[in-house]
């Protein structure tokens, strides 16, 4: 009886072992080790679980994020040129004949090369902006001032960098020309007004002549005694001044009898040429048309079109007229991004009844690329 006792108690110390290990590793008889979980509805799921493999941190472990950027909403950078200043070497006004030197101070942020175009605008070129310099890379200009620029002036510079598509600045400056002195110096020489001396001051200066001495020094002659007194004098007393006064017209008259006399110089008679014209050079069909002309004087200056064959191109004139001829010298406006056609014309004309005609020479450089004869012909008014 005692040795079956012994026996159960080993073989349950056997099993014990086994019983444990199978309810730990979860294995054996399928019992789960948390009881029955059949009717649980509850649930966990991890927030890193969709994340990748290792090695990806958490979001509160990256970087803060950017602010979105709209596209196209970045400005570029401004590399235009721009004009910081223009400076004239003398100080308006000055008087026709004076050389003037502008020059211009411009900067862009990459410091690239500049290109300057300086315009004039003013009596000289009839109020019109005139290219004087074409595009440079000089950032000064010497305007050689003359009597036709006379009055106010306008300068503009224009400026941009070397390869850039247009104008990236401008500035304007106003300029005074005095008109010429001599004119007025002449007109108050003309101005010749005679004034006769008062004859008041004759009589002031014979009354005291003739009564220098006191009355009470005076000897006092009957009327009766004077012939005795000065015997040889009969009539009125011969020894009183003449104390009439002459009239003023009289004192005028000989005033300006003794001063020369301003002789007013004719002015030359010239003929009007002003308004616009059609000149006709040669027969190779070239044409200045339209040829608008000013005239002050025997001074003109104007613009046209040379037409030739399919070119049309702006030219500047300037010239001279007499009472029956006009000279003309035309020439073509170049600029660098502009016109690359550089011709001159000269052109003289005669009149003759109500014929305008003469010659011209054109040249290209200082090259003569032809010549003929000319005619013209002014558009009815």
């Amino acid at each position: 009886m005692k040795c079956k006792i012994l026996i159960a108690v080993l073989f349950c110390l056997m099993a014990m072992p086994f019983l444990l290990s199978s309810t730990v590793f979860g294995q054996g008889c399928g019992t789960n080790p948390l009881g029955d979980t059949s009717g649980d509805t509850d649930f966990y799921v991890s927030k890193n679980q969709n994340l990748g493999g290792s090695g990806i941190s958490s979001p509160a472990e990256s970087a803060p994020a950017k602010a979105a950027v709209t596209l196209g909403s970045v400005a570029k950078a401004n590399k235009n040129a721009t004009i910081l200043s223009i400076n004239p070497d003398k100080a308006s006004p000055q008087s026709p004949g004076t050389a003037i030197v502008w020059m211009v101070v411009a900067s862009n942020p990459d410091n690239e090369k500049m290109l300057y175009n300086f315009r004039l605008m003013g009596p000289a070129t009839i109020g019109q902006p005139t290219d004087e310099t074409g595009w440079i890379a000089e950032s000064s200009w010497t305007w050689n001032t003359t009597d036709r620029d006379a009055g106010e002036n306008q300068v503009e510079v224009k400026v941009m960098r070397a390869g850039s598509s247009g104008i990236e600045d401008s500035k304007v400056q106003s300029y005074v020309i005095a008109a010429n002195s001599q004119n007025g110096d002449t007109a108050a020489a003309l101005d010749v007004t005679p004034v006769a001396p008062p004859a008041v001051a004759v009589v002031a200066t014979s009354s005291t002549s003739s009564t220098s001495d006191p009355i009470s020094d005076r000897p006092r002659v009957a009327p009766d005694e004077r012939s005795r007194i000065n015997p040889t004098t009969s009539g009125p007393n011969m020894q009183m001044p003449d104390t009439k006064p002459k009239p003023i017209t009289q004192a005028v008259v000989e005033t300006a009898a003794a001063m020369p006399v301003q002789v007013e110089p004719q002015e030359p008679e010239f003929m009007e040429v002003e308004g616009k014209w059609t000149v006709k050079l040669g027969i190779a069909g070239a044409t200045l048309n339209p040829l608008t002309l000013i005239q002050t004087g025997e001074s003109v200056m104007g613009m046209g079109t040379l037409n030739e064959q399919n070119t049309k191109l702006q030219v500047s004139t300037k010239g001279s007229v007499s009472k029956n001829a006009m000279s003309l010298d035309a020439w073509t406006i170049v600029s660098e991004y502009g016109n690359k056609i550089d011709k001159r014309i000269e052109i003289n004309l005669v009149k003759v009844d109500r014929v305008i005609s003469g010659s011209y020479e054109m040249y290209s450089g200082d090259e003569l690329i032809g010549k003929g004869n000319a005619t013209a012909s002014r558009f009815a008014s």
